[in-house]
């Protein structure tokens, strides 16, 4: 329990960060032509990306993805029942570069070859930053069975455009879908 309250501490000191300093100081959101269906087409195409690059175990279009800033988290659950995170851009780095190295083999060995995502709940928090939530569909190597895992980001537009400062991820352990057995994905 002490995780989940710890997890919702860090997603919200995550969005707080996130916002620009004039809504910090005004409470106000910008008054500007803000196209959230553009803005949500761009973030998908970033978190598609992020997905894909971890699993095809490509280390710099994975990295290229994520705000390398100190306040990015990732935060997952273990089979065993236990959870982890990483916070801070240098450990989610080392993490993953380890992950994508040793499991993935760069790329030789892919776990997940197909992925299906159900169509995101987006919140934005002005036009800066966005909070998303999904359910997730990862197939087995040999494409049998799905695993569930309930994902949440958390998205910042910098400079270069949106990037990831939050990954949250929870897959169910147990449960497997028959991979013939999928509806479409939106």
């Amino acid at each position: 329990m002490k995780t989940i309250y710890f997890l919702a501490l860090m997603i919200l000191t995550a969005l707080y960060s996130c916002q620009s300093g004039e809504s910090k100081k005004t409470g106000d959101l910008p008054t500007t032509s803000f196209n959230e269906g553009a803005e949500i087409d761009s973030i998908m195409k970033v978190i598609e990306n992020e997905t894909n690059c971890f699993f095809d175990g490509d280390y710099d279009c994975w990295a290229s993805n994520w705000s390398h800033e100190p306040y990015t988290f990732q935060g997952w659950n273990n089979s065993d029942g236990s959870s982890d995170a990483a916070i801070g851009w240098d450990k989610i780095n080392t993490q993953g570069k380890d992950w994508i190295e040793t499991y993935y083999k760069n790329g030789e060995n892919i776990i997940h070859p197909v992925v299906k995502k159900e169509k995101p709940l987006v919140k934005f928090f002005g036009e800066k930053s966005a909070y998303l939530i999904w359910k997730q569909y990862n197939a087995d190597q040999d494409k049998k069975y799905y695993r569930i895992s309930q994902e949440t980001r958390i998205m910042e537009k910098q400079k270069d455009g949106w990037k990831i400062v939050n990954v949250s991820a929870f897959w169910d352990a147990a449960p497997k879908i028959s991979f013939d057995s999928l509806p479409p994905m939106d």
